[in-house]
């Protein structure tokens, strides 16, 4: 899946559309992998979507990690 966004004022809405076409809240077992250059916005879109799916936990850069796993009260 590829969302393109024209400007960081949309990422709310492009982290609802990600979790609705993953179907995540149908399917909460799902893994995903972001992965990019270092500076794309990983961490930024993470973080949006962390936000959206209502987690609690501190949200750090997925660059420098094996794994990183957020518990979401919507999931």
């Amino acid at each position: 899946m590829k969302i393109t966004l024209p400007s960081l004022d949309q990422l709310p809405e492009a982290a609802e559309r990600f979790i609705d076409t993953a179907q995540l809240v149908q399917h909460p077992g799902r893994v995903f992998a972001f992965y990019g250059k270092m500076g794309v916005g990983k961490t930024t879109f993470i973080k949006a979507l962390c936000t959206a799916l209502d987690v609690e936990d501190v949200v750090n850069s997925p660059t420098f990690s094996i794994v990183n796993e957020y518990e979401s009260p919507r999931l």
